[in-house]
């Protein structure tokens, strides 16, 4: 089983000749859009990826195990709650601030705006 990008570049096949599952474990792959990586590319690969998915439901009856899902940004409330937990735990500059940056609404949606919402940005926003 292989993603390969067909002779015109700009598309991708999935092939599933000799497919050997694994008997425990998976694998997982991310995709992001906030890297240097042209979109018609991320595109296709997610469209390559998506139609020769297994299922939607997580069950193996196709011909190959593939499930594909999205992950989606946290929510304000959600980067709310974690920048309390970041504060808690004393991370970056919310280690001394005694809880300046969590109470001011406009410093959490400058955090938010920075991050996107994405986990890893938030962490590196709060640390820098």
């Amino acid at each position: 089983m292989g993603v390969q990008k067909n002779e015109n570049g700009k598309s991708f096949t999935v092939t599933t000749e000799n497919p050997t599952l694994m008997k425990r474990g998976s694998i997982i792959a991310a995709g992001t859009e906030s890297r240097a990586v042209a979109g018609q590319f991320t595109a296709a690969l997610e469209e390559a990826l998506s139609s020769s998915s297994s299922s939607t439901t997580g069950t193996h009856d196709g011909d190959c195990a593939i499930n594909v899902m999205e992950v989606p940004v946290f929510s304000p409330l959600e980067v709310e709650h974690i920048l309390a937990n970041f504060e808690v735990i004393g991370i970056g500059r919310l280690r001394f601030d005694r809880g300046e940056t969590v109470l001011d609404d406009q410093e959490v949606a400058f955090l938010r705006m920075v991050s996107g919402g994405a986990g890893q940005n938030l962490l590196d926003a709060c640390v820098l």
